[in-house]
C-alpha cells in the first residue's frame, strides 16, 4: 500500500465515518435531552398549511440513527470493502487498484447527509419544545434551504479534505489473435457470471435497510413511507436484475443477459471492430457494480474485479463485461468480425 493510498484511506475514516458518526451522536443526545419536553404524539412532517403529519415523540431519533448512522456505515462498508489490499497470485499478476475517486466520493457524501440529517432532526424537535399540542408546532420549510446548504457544504467540504490518489494505469494488452478452426469447425463460449461476495453483501444491506426504513414509515403513518417504499421497490428490482449475467460468444457475435432476462445486451459480429481481454476493477473505473457507464466512456456489466471482455464497435463505443476466461471469448469474437 502507497503512502498516498494510506493517506487516502485514513482521511475517509475521519471525513466518512468517524466524524459523521459523532455529529449523529451529538445530535442524538440533544434530541434524547429534549424528549421529555415534545408532545406526544409529535409532529413529524410539514406541508403547505403546517403540521400534517404525526407519530412517537422518539420518531426524528430513530430516523438519525437509523438512516442517518445506516447511510454512514452502508458506505463504509462499500468504501473499505471494495478496496480491500489486492492479492497477488498466478492469476492476478496486476493488482487492482486500492482507492478511487469513488470512495472519496462516498465520503464526501456520508458527511453530508450525516450533516443533514442532524440538523433536521434538531430543528424538528427544537420546534415542539414545550408545546401541548404538536400542531402548534412552527413551520420548518423556511429552513429546508439551510438543511440543503448544510448538506452541500459538508460534502463540498469532505471532498477537499480527502487528497486525490492518482488513477493505476489502466492494463492493457493486444487485439485477440483469431481462433483457429478448421473449414467445418464452429465455436461457441458461454459463461456465467455473478456480483463478487462482497458486492452480493454490500447491495443486500442496500435493499434491507430501504425496506426496513419504508416499513418502520408505514407503521408509524409517516407520509413519507411511500416515496422510501417507492425507492427500495426500485432497487430491488434493479439489484434483482443485476446479480447474474449470462454471457455467449459466438459467430452471430456477442450477447450477454440477466437470467431475469432484463438487461440484454447484443453485439453482431459485424459491428465489431476489435476485440481483447483486459482486467477491470468495478469501482475505480466504474464506480461500482452492475450495468455500469466507465469515467472514459466505456459500457459494461462489471459485477467483479478482474478478467474481462472488452469489445470496441464498428460505432466507436465500447463494451465490457467482466468474466473467467475472456481471452478465449476474445478468440471467437475475433473470428466472428474476421471470419477469413
Amino acid at each position: 500500500m502507497t503512502p498516498e493510498i494510506l493517506r487516502a484511506r485514513t482521511a475517509f475514516w475521519w471525513v466518512g465515518v468517524i466524524v459523521p458518526l459523532a455529529l449523529i451522536a451529538l445530535a442524538s443526545i440533544v434530541v434524547l435531552s429534549w424528549m421529555p419536553e415534545v408532545p406526544d404524539p409529535a409532529a413529524t412532517h410539514w406541508g403547505l398549511d403546517g403540521v400534517d403529519g404525526y407519530g412517537p415523540s422518539w420518531t426524528p431519533l430513530a430516523l438519525l440513527v437509523g438512516l442517518g448512522g445506516g447511510t454512514v456505515l452502508l458506505f463504509a462498508l462499500i468504501a473499505l470493502f471494495s478496496h480491500r489490499p489486492p492479492q497477488r497470485d498466478a492469476a492476478a499478476p496486476s493488482p487492482r487498484p486500492q482507492w478511487s475517486a469513488t470512495a472519496r466520493l462516498l465520503g464526501a457524501v456520508s458527511l453530508g447527509t450525516a450533516g443533514l440529517m442532524a440538523v433536521l432532526a434538531i430543528a424538528t424537535t427544537a420546534v415542539q419544545r414545550g408545546l401541548a399540542d404538536a400542531a402548534d408546532a412552527a413551520d420548518i420549510t423556511p429552513w429546508v434551504p439551510v438543511f440543503l446548504l448544510v448538506m452541500i457544504a459538508l460534502a463540498v467540504a469532505g471532498w477537499f479534505l480527502q487528497p486525490a490518489v492518482p488513477r493505476s494505469p489502466e492494463s492493457v494488452g493486444d487485439a485477440a489473435t483469431p481462433l483457429l478452426l478448421a473449414d467445418h469447425e464452429r465455436a461457441v463460449w458461454m459463461k456465467t457470471v455473478t456480483v463478487a461476495r462482497v458486492g452480493q453483501v454490500v447491495l443486500g444491506i442496500a435493499v434491507f435497510l430501504m425496506i426496513a426504513m419504508s416499513v418502520l414509515l408505514f407503521a408509524q403513518d409517516i407520509a413519507a413511507g411511500w416515496i422510501v417504499a417507492a425507492v427500495a421497490l426500485i432497487v430491488t428490482v434493479l439489484v434483482s436484475t443485476s446479480l447474474t449475467f449470462r454471457v455467449r460468444a459466438s459467430a452471430a457475435g456477442l450477447r450477454v443477459r440477466s437470467v431475469m432476462g432484463w438487461p440484454r445486451i447484443e453485439i453482431p459480429a459485424a459491428e465489431i471492430a476489435s476485440v481483447r481481454a483486459v482486467r477491470v476493477d468495478p469501482f475505480a473505473e466504474f464506480g461500482g457494480w452492475g450495468y455500469r457507464f466507465g469515467v472514459d466512456g466505456r459500457r459494461g456489466v462489471v459485477l467483479r474485479a478482474g478478467d474481462a471482455l472488452e469489445v470496441a464497435r464498428t460505432n466507436g463505443r465500447v463494451f465490457v463485461v467482466t468474466v473467467d476466461d475472456a481471452a478465449t471469448a476474445a478468440s471467437v469474437l475475433a473470428l466472428a468480425a474476421d471470419p477469413r
